[in-house]
């Protein structure tokens, strides 16, 4: 069996040709990130192991930060693997969680956003399995208030032309 290093980089981008309703998706439940059609997610079908190959997630992560407004808006993400039916990242009582924020797994790695964790668990996926990675989104794209903010009204009169 061959040894082979990969990436995969996932980014959505307003460019304004996606419909609201599909960037909603990724604040209602965790959507792929190589199969939901959001951003760059275009394979077609599931990813699937074959019989001849073994992989090692060495490491998953999203863009730093939890919250903010206006300009110091963050997506708040949070990323997710799947490996057959279960998700690795769980509650204490074995429920499904949203996943590693990208606080905590920062993606890109800087000397300002580094992992909290001094050494990342790889994740092995054994021969014949069903995978994948899903991002959630923990704050709104677009804030109502933002959307349509209160802007000042100006009375003013003409007394003639």
């Amino acid at each position: 069996m061959g040894i082979r290093r990969q990436g995969w980089q996932w980014s959505v981008g307003d460019l304004g040709n996606l419909p609201p309703k599909d960037l909603n998706l990724l604040e209602n439940r965790p959507q792929s990130v190589f199969y939901s059609g959001i951003g760059d997610a275009t394979i077609h079908g599931r990813n699937y192991t074959k019989a001849d190959e073994f992989i090692v997630l060495q490491y998953v992560g999203s863009t730093p930060g939890i919250y903010g407004v206006g300009e110091n808006w963050v997506p708040g993400g949070y990323v997710n693997i799947r490996i057959g039916t279960t998700m690795y990242y769980q509650t204490l009582d074995g429920r499904d969680y949203v996943g590693m924020s990208g606080t905590s797994a920062p993606y890109p790695i800087t000397n300002s956003d580094s992992p909290v964790m001094k050494n990342w668990i790889p994740i092995e996926i054994p021969p014949g399995t069903d995978w994948d990675v899903t991002y959630f989104l923990a704050n709104a794209l677009i804030p109502i208030t933002e959307d349509f903010p209160n802007l000042p009204v100006a009375d003013f009169t003409i007394d003639s032309i």
